[in-house]
């Protein structure tokens, strides 16, 4: 039978094991608390873009997670040596503190970081730093009355200052607001403090990046809108001196102001046929800036698309035997190539497309077609023309997309497969090009719902 002294050995043993046991079991708590806290802080750094949001959720997960009086984040500037207040979470008391003296953290900024000692050590030295005086970081903004007055009732007797740096630079301080002593938290507790410091660094600055896109965007759209107000005032005034050019050249090609010799004629000729070409490139200007501006109207009504798409496939047939190059149209039954659309429009659409191939076919041939395949009309030009890169396919449509073909010197404004492709989906419509590779052809599609019956 065990004596006395072996009972009390076990029981003191007992005790110990116990009490092992409660400090592991304090530590797993933190440990636990802490992988919590950081899922949660990367999820928001995933989830969220807008900086004021991303910030305030931080600051709030990890006050509540810590169970402390104020988490603070604020961003540094460098160029003006101050830090701003980007986000403050609160708790309660500490609010209320803050409403009785009348003061807004947030509207805080701290300047001449250079003369704060505290501050500076966080943000020079880039190292953390720990105060029970709230006055050794807001000395000078907040009376020491108050500073006091907040301590006193917020409860908080420790701020601790961690510097959020990233690889290239400083980015701002953390502020931890503590309702204890930081030497009465346990080492595991201070490690938790610590080990969300560089998410919250990268999410700062992922903050100003954002910010930075996000005016950058808003300079351009302006700078955009003002590109579309000039191209469509610049081409209105363009419009009216264009047209008498025209008007005078025609006038005096046709002998109105009587004979003239055949190198004069050849002159003014060209001079028209510039002008003609100058004038296409001003009405895709204006048509580019109606469209921007949402000004673009579409007159809809039923029309047959074979008829159209044949006389401009005549009409162009000229142009491309001048180059030798040989155009041909086919089309299925005409009395099933119906569509809803703007007659007008969607005629431009079939000049760009047919125009575009014949400039980039040096030679070869030309097929224009257009068939009803199930419940759509489907307008096609294949060329044998130089053909395209994969990259090339990507931009074509884009805004004086001009491609290869630019060293063609085929001009043209480099508008007209936009503006396409701008029309037909507005006609609900779709366009779309292949090619196996640069010399190798290319073939142009667009397709429209075909009226039934």
């Amino acid at each position: 039978m065990p004596n006395d002294e072996t009972l009390i050995e076990k029981d003191e043993n007992l005790q110990e094991i116990n009490q092992e046991i409660y400090k592991r079991n304090i530590e797993l708590a933190v440990v636990n608390k802490t992988l919590s806290l950081l899922r949660k802080l990367y999820q928001i750094t995933l989830l969220e873009l807008d900086p004021a949001t991303l910030s305030k959720n931080m600051s709030d997960s990890i006050r509540i997670e810590l169970n402390i009086e104020m988490t603070g984040i604020l961003s540094y500037d460098q160029a003006t040596d101050s830090l701003n207040p980007f986000s403050f979470s609160k708790s309660d008391r500490f609010l209320n503190a803050l409403k009785e003296c009348g003061i807004t953290l947030k509207n805080i900024p701290i300047h001449s970081i250079s003369n704060n000692r505290i501050l500076k050590e966080v943000v020079y030295a880039k190292i953390s730093a720990m105060t029970s005086d709230i006055n050794d970081i807001w000395h000078g903004l907040i009376s020491e009355e108050n500073t006091k007055k907040i301590a006193d009732e917020s409860h908080i007797k420790n701020i601790v200052l961690y510097p959020l740096v990233t690889p290239s630079k400083v980015v701002g301080v953390l502020m931890l607001g503590l309702n204890r002593q930081y030497n009465d938290f346990s080492e595991h507790e201070r490690d938790a403090m610590k080990s969300f410091i560089d998410v919250v660094a990268v999410a700062l600055e992922k903050a100003y990046l954002y910010k930075e896109l996000q005016d950058a965007n808003e300079k351009l759209k302006g700078l955009d809108q003002l590109k579309t107000e000039f191209l469509s005032l610049a081409s209105h005034q363009l419009r009216s001196p264009l047209t008498a050019i025209k008007g005078y050249t025609s006038m005096v090609l046709e002998g109105d102001f009587g004979e003239i010799n055949k190198e004069a004629h050849d002159a003014i000729d060209r001079v028209f046929q510039s002008t003609l070409n100058l004038m296409k490139i001003v009405e895709d200007l204006l048509n580019v800036s109606k469209i921007e501006q949402g000004g673009m109207k579409y007159e809809m009504a039923p029309f047959n698309l074979c008829e159209v798409s044949s006389d401009m496939a005549k009409d162009l047939s000229i142009v491309a035997e001048k180059k030798g190059v040989k155009l041909t149209f086919e089309s299925g039954n005409e009395n099933e190539c119906m569509v809803n659309g703007d007659k007008e429009k969607m005629r431009q659409v079939v000049l760009n497309f047919i125009d575009n191939s014949i400039k980039y076919t040096k030679e070869g041939s030309i097929a224009v077609s257009v068939k009803k395949i199930d419940k759509k009309i489907v307008f096609t030009v294949k060329d044998t023309g130089m053909g395209m890169t994969p990259e090339i396919k990507e931009t074509l449509f884009a805004k004086f997309a001009r491609g290869d073909g630019a060293r063609m010197n085929t001009g043209g404004s480099g508008l007209g497969l936009y503006l396409a492709k701008q029309i037909v989906e507005a006609h609900k419509g779709k366009v779309t090009v292949e090619s196996d590779g640069p010399g190798k052809g290319s073939t142009f599609m667009f397709e429209m719902d075909a009226i039934e019956g």
